[in-house]
């Protein structure tokens, strides 16, 4: 909510307030706006929510957000997917703006994710095989192998080439052959898929690669690569320095992204000189 909303919603109560005395007399509008002026605001913080639906059940009423992820309900505003209560403007950057996949009680490698490395944080990373911000974060984490082990989910946002591409890499790990699955992550690396079959396969185990699709929209995903930290933080976009943010220093800047809006851009189109 900016200032500009709680200042018109300060007013309407104000004049709600004026309405009910028994001899209303309207004050100048410079008076109240020196009033709301006066009101000291001690902090503000954005709330990550897309929408707001109202739930009735019976008698009862919940506000929820659009992916079903924070509820208000007897006063109390809830992290459903924690289950924790969120009170203070810092439970915003410590539950809200974080995804704990251990209370979630998600696994990665449900989602048919790809590993890379064997450090002991992990770290999940939604990627698309032709986003070329992916292969950035890709190239990058390839030297923190030691530090980190990354999970790669593939999910397709670019369009029908990125669709035959996922659904032949997500077969082929279905293999029990260890060599199947490193050409797997290989390909993913390098970004490297020729001669994959355009055909569909007959027998392959989709759950896995459904799983994925049902899981980025729960996060309201708007683009890729999409980074959850081991501490739950998340990065949408190509962190300029992936060990910096990993390690939570600050951000030097804007970070890149590759959204549904550009699909119909060529992901490996080279990149234009200035």
């Amino acid at each position: 909510m900016t200032l500009r909303h709680i200042f018109l919603f300060l007013v309407s109560l104000f004049g709600t307030s004026i309405a009910m005395a028994a001899n209303p007399q309207k004050p100048a509008v410079s008076d109240i706006a020196a009033g709301l002026l006066s009101i000291k605001i001690d902090g503000m913080q954005d709330l990550p929510i897309s929408g707001l639906k109202m739930v009735k059940s019976g008698e009862q009423t919940v506000f929820m957000s659009s992916n079903g992820r924070f509820a208000f309900y007897g006063g109390k505003l809830m992290d459903i997917w924690t289950q924790q209560e969120i009170k203070e403007l810092t439970d915003i950057d410590k539950i809200a703006n974080r995804i704990d996949l251990s209370r979630m009680k998600l696994r990665a490698d449900d989602l048919g994710a790809v590993t890379v490395g064997h450090g002991k944080g992990q770290v999940l990373v939604f990627i698309d095989p032709r986003c070329p911000y992916c292969g950035k974060v890709m190239k990058d984490l390839q030297a923190l192998q030691d530090q980190y082990t990354f999970k790669l989910v593939m999910v397709p946002i670019l369009g029908p080439e990125s669709q035959n591409i996922v659904v032949q890499l997500a077969c082929q790990l279905e293999s029990s052959d260890t060599k199947a699955k490193d050409g797997v992550r290989d390909r993913l690396l390098k970004q490297d898929y020729a001669g994959l079959p355009t055909e569909p396969p007959t027998q392959c185990n989709k759950e896995p690669l459904q799983k994925a699709v049902v899981t980025a929209k729960l996060f309201d995903l708007k683009g890729v690569p999409f980074l959850i930290a081991p501490d739950g933080r998340t990065h949408s976009g190509a962190p300029e320095v992936l060990a910096d943010w990993l390690a939570d220093k600050p951000k030097p800047s804007p970070s890149l992204a590759t959204t549904p809006a550009k699909k119909a851009q060529n992901a490996n189109a080279p990149e234009k000189q200035p």
